[in-house]
């Protein structure tokens, strides 16, 4: 849908095609973009939303690897930002991450999105040097639509076991999460560092907990206040950092 919508919206606004190079790296990052979400919303139903949010958000500590693998070198001024964000992450979910054993294979999943969701940023860090950010996304999304569909296929899951009244959910998720926060990273990715780009979701649980005060009268538990600080820190020294550093 985040692709028919970017595609239908390239009529009016034609975009600059993207370059043949970048074609097939573009397919490779759609490919990982297609297992970071299957492999998260797999991992959530077979363990608590807090330990999949907080794994699946593991991205920067990826790239981090990834990018001394690859590179050979790290900021470390980036390195101990991220381990600053990370501490607070854990004290705001730590009262709900669950540890129970039968959770164990949900969790190496959720674990497996966030190293996905690395490799799509990593792969992108240069294409989008290059490339319009609607060009990309709409193959991004393409690509990764394809992957979830064969993942369907060989699992034997319906495409279509849903109702009519869900189809305005799917439109949304579309809209909001895909082409305003997933776009809006893939355009921020020609400017930031994928560890910088990556550790911006870090911020979720912050918000969340926000939007459910606001909408539904929930009460932030003790533990956003405590953690919240050492992740709006964090995220603030890595994207300070990363404008010194762009590899990192």
């Amino acid at each position: 849908i985040a692709s028919a919508l970017l595609w239908g919206y390239s009529f009016f606004k034609k975009p600059k095609p993207l370059n043949e190079k970048s074609f097939n790296r573009v397919a490779i990052a759609g490919f990982f973009l297609g297992l970071h979400f299957a492999c998260f919303f797999w991992g959530v139903r077979n363990t608590s939303i807090a330990n999949a949010t907080l794994l699946g958000n593991t991205g920067p500590v990826f790239t981090v690897a990834l990018t001394f693998l690859i590179y050979r070198t790290i900021s470390k001024n980036v390195f101990f930002s991220l381990l600053i964000a990370l501490v607070g992450v854990i004290l705001i979910q730590k009262s709900e991450i669950n540890n129970n054993s039968t959770a164990f294979i949900g969790n190496i999943v959720s674990l497996l999105s966030g190293f996905c969701i690395a490799v799509v940023y990593m792969i992108a860090k240069n294409i989008r040097k290059e490339n319009d950010t609607i060009a990309y996304g709409r193959s991004l999304f393409f690509f990764a639509a394809i992957t979830i569909a064969l993942i369907c296929f060989l699992a034997n899951v319906s495409l279509f076991s849903f109702e009519a009244k869900d189809f305005r959910w799917f439109l949304f998720l579309g809209l909001v999460p895909s082409i305003l926060g997933h776009n809006s990273l893939n355009y921020a990715l020609k400017f930031l560092s994928p560890t910088a780009v990556a550790s911006i979701p870090l911020g979720e649980p912050i918000i969340a907990s926000l939007i459910g005060w606001v909408l539904l009268g929930e009460l932030i538990p003790i533990n956003y206040f405590i953690g919240a600080p050492f992740v709006l820190i964090g995220i603030g020294l890595i994207l300070f950092y990363s404008e010194k550093d762009k590899t990192g």
